[in-house]
């Protein structure tokens, strides 16, 4: 967020840049029909336009040379401060009442911003870094539209408020004076901007004076970038070409010669408003990454507001709100090409790439510049009939940007999904290398999980998934369109050679090391094939931990897979990365190890303040129930409310263990403080495995410690009723099981008054022919979710929400993750 706050001088400055040329741009059609009459608007439109493009098609590979060559900062300030010359110039032509020289004015302006533009574009990453370069794109290029339509807006409402009084010449010199103003003040605006680093490029020759066509080559010959500078070329050709139309067709609808300039700055300003809109919510969807799949979206958009502008009346209500979708749509389009434009280009050479895509987004405006001269002045074409010709085309791009980024087109809606029900924070994403191969070793709790980490990572990321998901016709489909890679006993060589081919390539690889999903809520033991792949491919492996997933639709929380409502709207999560761990020393236990410290450190993240825990407790105790609590030994029922006022009342008396249970409950609330956080960690872990899917748990007296932590909390908490059975061994069940006899599930583990319940053995799991395994004979369980632990010359130290806890109980973890007793 510090990085982005430096870039507020610049984006203002450039603001106040774009809105001053654009205001002066705006009045000269309008002072033309004025003085000359309306039929010589159009023309002069024209010429203007050719000459705020001509300097940028010139100066393009030397504005390209000079960005790379010297500080990003200068070049910026000096750009901004040469507009009061152009100004000057444009002042000079209004007092003299000189046409002619106003267009030198405009050509100045125009020779600054080609300089200008590569450097503002190119210092943005240097600034703000990989990370937020997509939200800092989205904020320029929304300001800098914006700049521009409300400049065309406010210089052509302007000049039709004083011509009336002051005259057109008077009213243009009046207007140049107080842009000047502005620009000064654009000036002094940008100057706390932090300087950047100066990287070593190609010394000056001649010969980049005249490069333009080695650069436009150079250019086009990079497939991603190429796209990416044709489609903001297209853009800005349309757009430009646009304009014009908007400028003829107010001078067709606008009776006299007054009031043309507020009309057209009006339809402007609700352009302005919908790529505000646009860039804004392109801002909010690129942070931490840059979402090319709403360029196709963007595409669609644009055309049909097309159609609906060139079938709409003009002026009219559907006419405004079309001009609005339209600056929205136009924004989806642009800003995220922009982005990965100025990301893709190198260090050393992004101000020569971007003056490149400069060139050609020119070279495209001047074609569309010379159409529309052909439209107007030779087949005498109105503003509607050359506003359908542009449907085709545009037509043509939507689909061309679906057929080329038709899996980023698929991805962004499913990102679009998880911003509506899910709030996913990152945490440590700066641990991810912005370029290289790097394997992602997760845990997996959900068939999301990929969808999760994609929406996270910056960087597109490839999978590894089992061949048996395969068998799913529509998983088969996305499996092939997404390039996920399938293993199985058959083929896992030829796709453990295709990963390292990948990885080789610079490919982000993810990997669930669990070999599957985890059905039973623990993190289960990792599989050797991570390692393997790490060390055979040569690249680091970069631990993920994905927190808050358990209770998901997606996840076996509840017993199964989608059939069940989530527990929250929003649901929240977390996507947590660690350090990257070299392939040389890492082993399948020790990474492990590191992503079961993230799921620990992630769980203590989310853990309330004690008040808030204290109220979490007080609201579940509390919350009106109705039934039995408790059955004793003897068939004495306690009932709920019954228990519950024995709770708030201390004269209230019930037959024991209620009794004791009541006042040990009445005195943790009166008390609660730091060493009865166990109490609420209990309940939170529980809920995140699959132990409360049973229908009846036997919990025995074995131990002080382990006893308390169970009673009477479980049942308090989770709505279950107490049964005391006929040896005198607990069984916590649900109500509708009571009567029916079914055996409980016996529970067994590991717990301490330190941390509470550490380590279950849970039910099994059965899928189809799979058997997962929650329990294992003669050990202590699986950890629960929100610890780890380290192997310290053979003592095991357990991690968890307070200090460090030695575990005397546990020798060491096997293979499948279950602890093993001393």
């Amino acid at each position: 967020m510090l990085a982005f706050r430096q870039t507020i001088p610049l984006l203002v400055s450039q603001t106040i840049g774009a809105f001053n040329d654009n205001a002066v741009k705006a009045f000269l059609p309008v002072l033309a029909a004025y003085h000359f009459g309306k039929e010589s608007m159009d023309l002069v439109n024209q010429q203007v336009s050719f000459l705020l493009i001509l300097p940028f098609i010139i100066f393009a590979p030397l504005a390209g040379w000079t960005a790379d060559r010297f500080s990003k900062k200068r070049v910026i300030g000096i750009s901004l401060l040469a507009q009061l010359i152009g100004l000057g110039i444009l002042a000079a032509g209004t007092s003299f009442q000189s046409l002619a020289i106003c267009m030198v004015g405009f050509f100045f302006l125009s020779t600054q911003s080609s300089f200008l533009s590569p450097a503002k574009k190119g210092i943005l990453k240097e600034m703000v870094g990989y990370e937020q370069l997509g939200k800092a794109v989205g904020w320029m290029e929304m300001l800098t539209i914006v700049g521009i339509l409300f400049g065309a807006f406010s210089g052509a409402v302007l000049f039709d408020r004083w011509v009336v009084g002051l005259g057109g010449w008077a009213t243009a010199h009046a207007i140049t004076l107080f842009i000047a103003g502005l620009a000064l003040v654009s000036w002094m605006v940008y100057l706390p901007t932090p300087e950047t680093k100066v990287l070593k490029t190609r010394p000056f020759h001649p010969q980049i004076l005249y490069s333009h066509l080695g650069d436009l080559v150079d250019l086009l010959k990079r497939p991603g970038i190429k796209w990416a500078a044709l489609g903001d070329a297209c853009f800005w050709a349309v757009g430009g070409f646009f304009y014009l139309l908007l400028v003829k067709l107010s001078g067709e609808v606008t009776v006299g010669k007054v009031g043309m300039g507020s009309l057209y700055g009006y339809w402007f300003l609700l352009m302005g408003m919908g790529i505000m809109g646009g860039c804004l919510f392109c801002a909010y969807l690129n942070r931490g990454r840059i979402e090319l799949g709403l360029c196709p979206i963007g595409a669609i958009g644009m055309t049909l507001s097309l159609v609906g502008l060139y079938l709409a009346t003009a002026p009219g209500g559907i006419f405004e709100l079309l001009c609005i979708s339209l600056g929205f749509f136009g924004a989806l389009f642009f800003v995220p090409l922009n982005g990965y434009l100025q990301d893709r280009a190198g260090e050393q050479e992004r101000g020569k790439i971007l003056a490149a895509s400069n060139l050609l987004t020119q070279l495209g405006g001047i074609s569309l510049i010379g159409a529309h001269a052909l439209f107007s002045n030779v087949f005498g074409m109105t503003a509607k009939e050359e506003m359908f010709v542009l449907i085709v085309p545009l037509g043509f791009v939507a689909l061309v940007s679906i057929i080329c980024l038709f899996e980023d087109f698929l991805r962004v809606w499913f990102h679009l999904f998880l911003h509506i029900f899910y709030r996913i924070k990152i945490e440590g994403m700066e641990n991810f290398p912005e370029r290289g191969g790097v394997l992602l070793v997760s845990n997996h709790l959900s068939y999301a999980d990929p969808v999760f980490i994609g929406a996270a990572f910056p960087r597109k990321v490839r999978y590894l998934a089992h061949a048996d998901l395969a068998n799913s016709r529509i998983l088969e489909w996305v499996f092939r369109l997404t390039e996920t890679l399938t293993i199985s006993s058959g083929k896992s060589l030829a796709s453990f050679r295709q990963s390292i081919e990948r990885l080789g390539r610079g490919v982000p690889l993810c990997l669930f090391a669990e070999g599957g999903i985890s059905r039973v809520g623990a993190t289960l033991g990792f599989k050797r094939g991570s390692v393997l792949l790490a060390k055979y491919g040569k690249v680091p492996i970069l631990p993920v931990y994905l927190d808050g997933v358990w209770g998901s639709v997606f996840s076996r929380s509840g017993g199964s897979f989608f059939w069940k409502f989530p527990r929250f709207f929003p649901y929240r999560m977390s996507v947590r990365v660690g350090s990257p761990i070299s392939f040389r020393q890492a082993t399948s236990e020790s990474v492990r190890q590191e992503v079961l410290e993230l799921g620990r450190l992630s769980f203590n993240q989310r853990m309330p303040s004690i008040e808030e825990m204290k109220s979490q407790l007080c609201r579940q105790i509390f919350r009106k129930r109705s039934g039995v609590f408790l059955i004793n030994q003897e068939g004495l029922e306690i009932r709920w409310d019954s228990f519950i006022q024995a709770i708030r009342d201390p004269i209230i008396e019930l037959p024991n263990p209620a009794n004791e249970w009541a006042k040990r409950v009445r005195e943790v609330i009166k008390h609660f403080g730091e060493g009865h956080r166990v109490i609420y960690t209990n309940w939170i872990r529980l809920k995140e495995t699959n132990l409360l899917n049973c229908k009846g748990l036997l919990i025995e007296k074995s131990s002080i410690g382990w006893y308390e932590q169970w009673f009477p909390w479980f049942p308090l908490l989770n709505n279950r009723t107490v049964l005391e059975s006929k040896t005198g061994q607990w069984e916590v069940l649900k109500k509708e099981t009571i009567k029916e006899g079914n055996s409980s599930y016996r529970v067994t583990g590991l717990a301490s008054h330190l941390n509470g319940l550490i380590a279950l053995n849970l039910p099994n799991e059965k899928e189809g022919d799979t058997l997962q395994s929650g329990y294992r004979h003669e050990t202590l369980g699986r950890l629960l979710p929100g610890f780890s632990y380290q192997s310290v010359s053979g003592e095991f130290i357990l991690k968890g929400l307070g200090i460090d806890e030695e575990l005397v109980e546990v020798k060491d973890v096997d293979p499948e993750g279950f602890l093993l007793p001393e």
